[in-house]
Parts: structure tokens; C-alpha cells; sequence
């Protein structure tokens, strides 16, 4: 038995060496998904309910406020490599002011195999829009596990599939008044599979942006001393797409931290797959910090005095760094 566990092992890792070297990665229509049904979770404890039984994803599904819709997927990935798989929403985000959707991905896998409540898509959490919302197409991407030495992965397009899936804002709604997620454009073909080039990412074992502490105490600390706020990231680096999506779209860019940096000290709590991406101090403290923060689900950012007294809470929002660093300016009205 222990052979056998062995012999997976490093056929897992000589796959993912390979994937990070790019001698032996697939291309990306090597990547196959079909959605098969869609149905919504309305059972309060998900673990002793029986599966709610899938429509046909053309069907018109009606999602309650507060509840799950659930997309059922089949897939065909190569198997030489380990990969993840997404779900999100596909719409163009100018059309909300605030994106209300929340994600999962898979675990990793390969070959054929089929998933059935491991991608999810939110309702939007406890505040119901003030209108219905008509999501009409959600995403598939994916993500090669590439190893130890490349961290930094991005998820790669597969492919959109039309949903016909009302976010009700009421119980009576009948959706005549939906604001419809119009998709955006499916994007072009990406070579590199969301792969970073191994010297890429040996420049950066950390997954702690530029302008981010680690150490959210010292953080409070700095905050008292200078007058300013505590900015605290909860992510999930290397495996949450709206995660990613903050870090490339906000956290990442200059006009971001040029913006905030004599308000905020910033400060990036990760629980990534890959601990290597962290201190010996974050490993540690991180998992604590996620608990005595009761953080459900990432990227979750909470905004802070000095003195640790929580303000206010937020996460990702599309507009990019200048919007984003004026959205946090709104909570140094609520310091004493």
C-alpha cells in the first residue's frame, strides 16, 4: 500500500515539474467541461441533505434570497497534469456597482470525472439587490498545478455556457423586472495555460504583495503611532479566482498603494494550498486569525482602527485601484 502511495506521489510531482518546464503541458482545448444541470441548495445544513436534483441548464431556475444555485459539471482533463476547476459568474461587471457573486473551485483533478456541489455560485450573501438579477452565462477555467516553484498561477478560459438563472431580491419575485447580466466576449486562446515560468517564480516566493505587511499586530501598531487605519486582506492566493482577481485588478498596481498609503497600513492574512508562500510566523498565525475573525470566505478585508476595533468589511469590487482606494477613504469617517 505504501508503494502504491509512493509511486502516485512522484508521478504527481514529475507531472507537475514537467508542467512548470513547459515540455509536457496540454493545450487548452485538451480541457473539456459540459454543464449538465443546475439546480438550488435551499437546505440549511448541506452536509445531511439529500442532493437537490438537477434541471436542465436551459431551464429557468429561480434561486431564493440567501440560497445556492448549484451547477453540475462533467469534465474530461488530460491526465499528465493536476488541475483545478472553476465556476463564475460571466457578465459585464459595469453593469453592477458591486459584484455580488461568490465562488469555490475543485480540488485537484484530472482524467473524467464529474462535480456535483463542488463548484457553487452565491446568491449574493444576506442583502438581496434591489432588483432581480438574470444571470445568463457562467464560466469555466482552470488552473495546472505546476508545482512548487510556480505558485503564482492564473486560472485559463475553457469555456462559457448559457444559464437561464434568476437571483430573486424578493420570494414573490417573478423576475419581470431583472436587471440581465449581459456575458462578456469569451477571450481569446491563452498559450501559456495560466502557467508562470519557473524563473519568474523563484523572483517571488512570497505571496504577500508589494506595500502589504504580514503581521497584522505590527500593523496596529504602526496605525496608532501614524493615525492611520488597518487594511487586512484575507485571501487565498493561489486558489480563489476573485482572490486573484483583486490582487491583479487592485492589490498589485502602484496607483493603488500610492493612493491609500497615508490612510491604511496594509496587510495580507493568506491561506493559501502552498505554504511555502508563507513566513514560519503566517503559518502559524494566519489560521488562528481566520478563526478569531470568523472569515467565511476569501477574499474577505476588514477595515481596522489602530486599535483593533473592527469598521467595517468588505472585499472585491471591480473599478480598479483608483475606485478601490476611494471606497476604503469612506471609512475614515467612521474613526472616532
Amino acid at each position: 500500500m505504501k508503494t502504491a502511495i509512493f509511486a502516485l506521489a512522484a508521478a504527481a510531482v514529475v507531472a507537475a515539474e514537467a508542467a512548470t518546464a513547459g515540455e509536457t503541458l496540454p493545450k487548452q482545448e485538451d480541457f473539456k467541461v459540459t454543464l449538465t444541470g443546475v439546480a438550488v441548495q435551499c437546505a440549511d445544513d448541506e452536509e445531511e441533505a439529500a442532493p437537490p436534483k438537477p434541471v436542465d441548464p436551459s431551464a429557468r431556475v429561480v434561486v431564493p434570497p440567501g440560497k445556492l444555485a448549484l451547477f453540475y459539471l462533467s469534465y474530461d482533463f488530460p491526465t499528465n497534469v493536476q488541475s483545478r476547476l472553476f465556476l463564475g459568474p460571466n457578465f459585464k461587471e459595469a453593469v453592477l456597482v458591486e459584484n455580488p457573486f461568490g465562488t469555490s473551485g475543485s480540488g485537484l483533478v484530472s482524467g473524467k470525472g464529474r462535480c456535483a456541489k463542488v463548484v457553487i455560485l452565491g446568491a449574493g450573501g444576506a442583502e438581496p439587490y434591489e432588483k432581480p438579477l438574470l444571470l445568463k452565462s457562467v464560466r469555466i477555467t482552470g488552473e495546472i498545478e505546476a508545482g512548487e516553484d510556480a505558485p503564482r498561477n492564473d486560472s485559463f478560459f475553457i469555456r462559457d455556457f448559457p444559464v437561464n438563472v434568476l437571483y430573486a431580491n424578493d420570494p414573490a419575485s417573478d423576475g419581470s423586472d431583472a436587471v440581465a447580466l449581459e456575458p462578456e466576449p469569451a477571450p481569446k486562446p491563452d498559450p501559456t495555460l495560466g502557467v508562470v515560468p519557473a524563473e519568474k517564480a523563484k523572483a517571488k516566493m512570497s505571496s504577500t504583495p508589494e506595500g502589504f505587511t504580514d503581521d497584522l499586530d505590527e500593523a496596529f501598531s504602526k496605525a496608532k503611532a501614524e493615525g492611520k487605519l488597518v487594511y487586512a486582506c484575507f485571501s487565498g492566493s493561489d486558489w480563489c479566482g476573485w482572490c486573484k482577481a483583486l490582487e491583479r485588478e487592485v492589490l498589485s498596481k502602484k496607483a493603488f498603494t500610492d493612493a491609500v498609503k497615508d490612510d491604511f497600513v496594509l496587510v495580507f492574512i493568506d491561506s493559501p494550498s502552498n505554504k511555502k508562500l508563507l513566513s514560519e510566523r503566517a503559518r502559524a498565525e494566519n489560521p488562528k486569525l481566520v478563526k478569531k475573525y470568523k472569515i467565511e470566505g476569501f477574499p474577505t478585508a476588514l477595515v481596522f482602527d489602530g486599535d483593533g476595533k473592527k469598521l467595517g468589511e468588505t472585499g472585491y469590487r471591480p473599478g480598479g485601484p483608483e475606485a478601490y482606494a476611494k471606497h476604503l477613504k469612506e471609512f475614515n469617517a467612521k474613526k472616532d
